[in-house]
C-alpha cells in the first residue's frame, strides 16, 4: 500500500515539472529563435510488488529539439537567420562566447553589431564585427560576408559543434558550448531581413499542458484514495 503512495507521489512530480517545462515553451512562442523543451522518460526494473501494484525505477529528463523555426520576413538589413543547422557566435560583456539562432541585431553608437541585449555578434575570425560609417547600403550575402555600398566589411560567423545535445541552454535563445570547439557550418546560408520564430507549437503544446494537468489529478485522487484507505485501517486496527 505504501508502495502504491511512493508511485502516485513520484509521478505527481515528474507530471509537475513537464507542466513546467509547457509552461516554459509557451512563455517564449515570440522569443526569436527559441528551440522548445522535450520530455523523455525512461522505465527501468519493471516489476510487480507484493501489493500487486507495479514498481520501476525511472529515467527522465527534457532535452532541447533543435530543429528550424519558421521564418519570417522583417526588412531589417540587420535581422538574420540561418538556414539549416549552426549559430551565430555572440560575445557578453565579460569576454564570454555563447551561441544562438536569435539573428536580431543592431549597431551601437562605435558601428559594433549587437544583440538588443548587448551581446557582440561575432565574425569569421572571432572578433566583434564594427562596421564602417559609410552610410552605405548593408548587403549580407548568404555565406556571410558583409559588404557596404559594394565594399567588404567583414564576415558573420555561423558554427556548430560535435555535439548540439549537449549544449548548455542559459536563457530562451542562448546556449553555452559546454566546453566543446567550434567549427564552421557546413552547408548554412546567412538569410538577411529574416528572424526564425520559436519552434513551438501553442495549440500543441496547450493540448499536451490539459492532457498534465488531467493526469496530475487522476494520480492525486488515487493518492488521496490509498491514503483514506491506511486511515480507516489504521482506525480499525486500534478497535482490536
Amino acid at each position: 500500500m505504501l508502495l502504491r503512495l511512493q508511485n502516485a507521489a513520484a509521478s505527481m512530480s515528474e507530471l509537475a515539472q513537464r507542466q513546467d517545462r509547457v509552461a516554459n515553451n509557451l512563455a517564449n512562442v515570440n522569443t526569436v529563435g527559441y528551440k522548445r523543451d522535450r520530455a523523455f522518460a525512461q522505465a527501468l526494473d519493471e516489476r510487480i510488488d507484493a501489493d500487486g501494484a507495479p514498481r520501476s525505477l525511472r529515467d527522465s529528463g527534457q532535452w532541447a529539439d533543435l530543429s528550424g523555426g519558421a521564418m519570417v520576413e522583417t526588412g531589417n538589413p540587420l535581422d538574420l537567420a540561418i538556414a539549416g543547422d549552426g549559430f551565430f557566435q555572440v560575445r557578453t560583456p565579460d569576454g564570454q562566447t555563447r551561441l544562438t539562432r536569435a539573428g536580431e541585431f543592431l549597431l551601437d553608437a562605435d558601428g559594433v553589431v549587437r544583440s538588443p541585449s548587448g551581446l557582440e555578434l561575432l565574425g569569421t575570425d572571432g572578433q566583434p564585427i564594427t562596421l564602417p560609417p559609410s552610410g552605405g547600403e548593408i548587403a549580407i550575402h548568404a555565406s556571410g560576408e558583409i559588404r557596404i555600398g559594394g565594399v567588404r566589411a567583414g564576415e558573420v560567423g555561423v558554427v556548430t559543434v560535435a555535439d548540439p545535445a549537449a549544449l548548455v541552454r542559459l536563457d530562451g535563445a542562448t546556449w553555452d558550448t559546454a566546453g566543446q570547439a567550434t567549427a564552421p557550418a557546413a552547408g548554412a546560408r546567412v538569410q538577411q531581413g529574416m528572424l526564425e520564430s520559436a519552434n513551438v507549437d501553442p495549440l500543441a503544446e496547450m493540448t499536451e499542458l490539459i492532457a498534465h494537468v488531467r493526469l496530475f489529478e487522476s494520480q492525486q485522487k488515487s493518492l488521496q484514495t490509498t491514503d483514506e484507505v491506511l486511515g480507516a485501517a489504521t482506525r480499525d486496527l486500534g478497535t482490536f
